[in-house]
This record gives structure tokens, C-alpha cells and sequence, in this order.
């Protein structure tokens, strides 16, 4: 009974129709009429999260680099964290560089929790498990698991199925490589469950998908094979490349398994050609290797020797794509790292115009203060008190001064410890001079001012003694 129901369910989920068509033409043309950065980041990442649902489209690193740009230019801790999200996917999917995706994934996690996007963060630990799935390390797998869940966004926010999809879809994948096929398929059945939902058809051939290759660790093939057929269906009517290339080789394989030779010889046929489109030698070698499996079967030696010759070449091959997919990858990142050293910079140049803006409402304060105290005719100032402000004033305009300059001086010095801090010497050797004349001329004031208010005090003190003086006279 529980196998019918089973079957019911997962033909439930695998019939019920999604939207085969979505925005995504329509958010390119809005894209082209944006101007406004902002609006442009949300339609790209819009773009992007549809690519990932339809799959009628990849993300590639145009779309990473624009959108990093944004994040920089707007310098949000929200918009970086995203873009770099996207940035960490491309070096998965599109390099293989998994120890460069994980150095971004661990850089934008603090950027979501500092902006408090629960979605965002447990998008990274998700990505993050993904990648040391593909390590073939599960103790850190499920570990950032159970982080992606914890930080899971409220069930009512927009993307809360969106994100549960891919917890349930990576749980059931964690379970399955630890042969534990009963509570994989508590996660797949729940991963269909969630697609009445979305209506997604990546999620429903990733679920159909995971069914099979648990039914096939429970040992019955015909529910193995009845889930394979409809994520085969799925995967052909879909445009994500990276998916096929998951999925055919498990179907391929599975297969083989059950000794139906003539399709399995078909799809592997199907998958090489995928392969030489897409120039993957990855995708080649394994197809390969599937043809010689099957030319062994049919005692095809002469083919068999053949594809096994052709393994050996597309092994040769992929060595030499990741050679030019870590160079693709370091140029990627040199690029990244151009755009954060931009975003930097133009940080700092906002930092140092507050900073100037800053000194300048200092400097005229105390130098206010300053002239007040020597041009009042009724306060009696202390030397003192002028010539400490002065030497404030001093080291105020010294430090407004290496703000301004200091990009110039830097430049000039190409930042030469040694000749920057010459140049600022010589600075204060003319500032000093300066500060000792103006101190000298606002003393001097200062000293005839007081000299003027107390020659005025003793003049009315006299003149009320002579009154008094009269008065008492008369």
C-alpha cells in the first residue's frame, strides 16, 4: 500500500503543470531601458533566481561582474553579498573552482547577516554544502545543512519555498550518498510537496531524480526506473546545462544496471554530443567511459578498445580544461579583485571628502574663537590659552592638509614610505614659520588689547572715585 501511495504522490507532483514560459524576456527588455542602478541589480538578480527556476537560461559572468560593479558603486552589504553568491555559483558551474567559490561564499556571509538577510545567508550555507558534497566531505556537508535551515527566512516571506527547496533537495542528496535511503526519500517527497508551489520544473526533475536513485538503493527498479524516465522527460525540455550533465550519467548508469543496453547506448550517444556542444570534456570522458562499458557487454572489442582509447584522451583533455579553467578562474578573479580595489577606492574618497568637510568646520571654529578672543573689546584673555589654541589650530590645518594632498603626494611618490614622509616634513616646515608668525601677531594684539580694556577699566574707576569724591564735598 505504501508503495502505491508513494507512486501516486510522486505522479501527482510530476503532472501537475508549471509555467513553461516566464519574465524572462521581459525582464531583459526592462533591463535594457533601466538606467538607475538599483532597479538594474534587482532586475539582474531577478533574471538570475529565474534561470535557476525555469531553466531556460544560465548566469554567466557578465551578469556576476555587472552585478558586483552595483554592489560596489552603491556600497550595500545586501547587494554584495548577492552578487557575491552569483560570483561563487559562476566558479562552480563555470571553472570548477570550488576552493575560490568557497574563499567568496565565507566572504559575503558576514555582508548577509550584517543586512540581516536571512534568505541570502542561508543561500551561501547551502552553496557551501553543495561544495563539499562535491568534496566528498559530509561531515561539513550536513554541518552547514543544519546552518542553512536554522537561518531559513520566515515561511510566509517571497522566497521561503524557493530557499526550502534546496535544503530538502540537499538533505535527501546527503542521506542517500550515506546509504540511508529512508530518510532521503522523506526529503524528496517533501521536495514535491514544496514544487505545488513553485511549479518549477528543475525542482520537479531534481525530485523525480533523487526518487530514482533512492528507489534504486531500496532495490526496486521499477519505481527507479518510472522516476528516471520523468526527470529524463524534464531534463530535455530544459535549458541548464549543468543539470543534464548531473542527471544523464546516473540514468545512463542505472541503465546499463538493468541491462537495457540499446537506450543506454542512445543516451550515451546523446550525452557525448552534449559534451562536444558545450566543449566539456568532463561530460565526454563520461560518456565515454559508458560507451566502452557498453561495447565490453556486447563483445565489441574492436569499439570497446576504441572508446577506451577515447577515455583515456578526454582524462588527457580534462586535465588540460582545468589548466584553462584555472586560468579563465584567476583572470575572473583578477577582475573581481579590480572591481573591490574601484569600490575601495571610491569608499575612501567619500571617507576623506567627510573628513575634509570635518577639518574645515574645525578649523573655522576654533579660528572664530580665536579672533574672537583677541578683537573683544571686554574680555581680558590669557597668552596662554591663544597659544594652545594655536598649536591646535596648528596640527589641525597640518592633518587637513595630508588629507588633501595625500592622494597627490602618493602618486607622485608612487607611495614611498620614505619620500611621502619627506614631502610632509617639508609641508610642516613651512607651516611652522607661518604658525609662529600669526602666533607672534596674535599675541601682540592680544597684549594691547588687554593693555586697551584695562586702561578703559581704570579710566571709568577713576572717574566714579571722582564722583564720589565731589559728591561727598558737597
Amino acid at each position: 500500500m505504501k508503495k502505491y501511495i508513494i507512486l501516486i504522490l510522486t505522479g501527482f507532483a510530476a503532472l501537475t503543470s508549471w509555467p513553461q514560459t516566464s519574465h524572462i524576456d521581459s525582464l531583459k527588455r526592462t533591463l535594457q531601458n533601466t538606467r538607475q542602478p538599483k532597479e538594474q541589480f534587482t532586475l539582474l538578480n531577478k533574471l538570475a533566481e529565474d534561470y535557476y527556476t525555469t531553466g531556460k537560461g544560465n548566469v554567466d559572468s557578465s551578469m556576476c561582474i555587472r552585478m558586483l560593479q552595483i554592489a560596489e558603486q552603491l556600497n550595500s552589504d545586501s547587494l554584495l553579498a548577492i552578487a557575491y553568491n552569483l560570483v561563487g555559483g559562476y566558479f562552480v558551474s563555470g571553472s570548477g573552482d570550488y576552493s575560490r567559490a568557497l574563499e567568496v561564499y565565507f566572504k559575503a556571509v558576514p555582508l548577509a547577516e550584517a543586512a540581516g538577510d536571512k534568505r541570502r545567508i542561508s543561500s551561501l550555507y547551502i552553496d557551501i554544502a553543495v561544495i563539499y558534497f562535491k568534496l566528498n566531505n559530509p561531515v561539513q556537508q550536513i554541518k552547514y545543512l543544519r546552518k542553512a535551515w536554522e537561518n531559513m527566512p520566515d515561511q510566509h516571506a517571497g522566497k521561503y519555498y524557493y530557499m526550502l527547496r534546496q535544503v530538502q533537495y540537499n538533505m535527501g542528496r546527503y542521506f542517500l550518498s550515506q546509504n540511508m535511503p529512508d530518510s532521503a526519500l522523506h526529503y524528496a517527497q517533501a521536495l514535491n510537496e514544496t514544487n505545488l508551489y513553485l511549479k518549477s520544473p528543475v525542482v520537479a526533475c531534481t525530485a523525480q531524480g533523487l526518487l530514482g536513485s533512492i528507489y534504486g538503493q531500496f532495490g526496486d527498479k521499477e519505481l527507479a526506473e518510472l522516476n528516471f524516465r520523468r526527470a529524463d522527460k524534464i531534463a530535455d525540455s530544459i535549458q541548464l546545462a549543468f543539470l543534464k550533465f548531473d542527471f544523464k550519467p546516473v540514468f545512463i548508469d542505472f541503465l546499463i544496471n538493468i541491462n537495457k543496453i540499446a537506450e543506454a547506448l542512445t543516451l550515451s550517444r546523446q550525452l557525448m554530443q552534449m559534451g562536444m556542444q558545450y566543449q566539456n570534456f568532463d561530460v565526454k570522458r563520461a560518456a565515454a567511459g559508458f560507451l566502452r562499458r557498453i561495447c565490453d557487454i556486447n563483445h565489441s572489442l574492436d569499439s570497446a578498445y576504441y572508446f577506451c582509447r577515447l577515455e583515456l584522451a578526454m582524462k588527457d583533455s580534462v586535465s588540460a580544461q582545468n589548466n584553462v579553467n584555472k586560468i579563465e578562474s584567476l583572470a575572473f578573479s583578477e577582475h573581481l579583485r579590480l572591481i573591490e580595489e574601484q569600490g575601495k577606492m571610491v569608499e575612501q574618497a567619500e571617507q576623506r571628502r567627510i573628513n575634509l568637510q570635518y577639518g574645515l568646520i574645525v578649523i573655522g571654529i576654533i579660528t572664530f574663537l580665536i579672533l574672537f578672543l583677541i578683537l573683544s573689546r571686554s574680555v581680558i584673555t590669557n597668552r596662554k590659552a591663544i597659544e594652545f589654541l594655536g598649536i591646535i589650530v596648528l596640527l589641525i590645518v597640518f592633518e587637513f592638509i595630508n588629507l588633501f594632498l595625500h592622494p597627490i603626494i602618493g602618486q607622485i611618490t608612487n607611495h614611498s614610505p620614505i619620500l611621502m614622509l619627506l614631502t610632509l616634513v617639508c609641508i610642516a616646515a613651512l607651516l611652522v614659520p607661518s604658525h609662529n608668525r600669526l602666533e607672534k601677531w596674535a599675541v601682540s594684539r592680544l597684549i594691547k588689547k588687554n593693555e586697551t580694556i584695562r586702561l578703559a577699566a581704570a579710566r571709568k574707576t577713576i572717574e566714579e572715585l571722582e564722583k564720589r569724591g565731589q559728591y561727598s564735598h558737597t
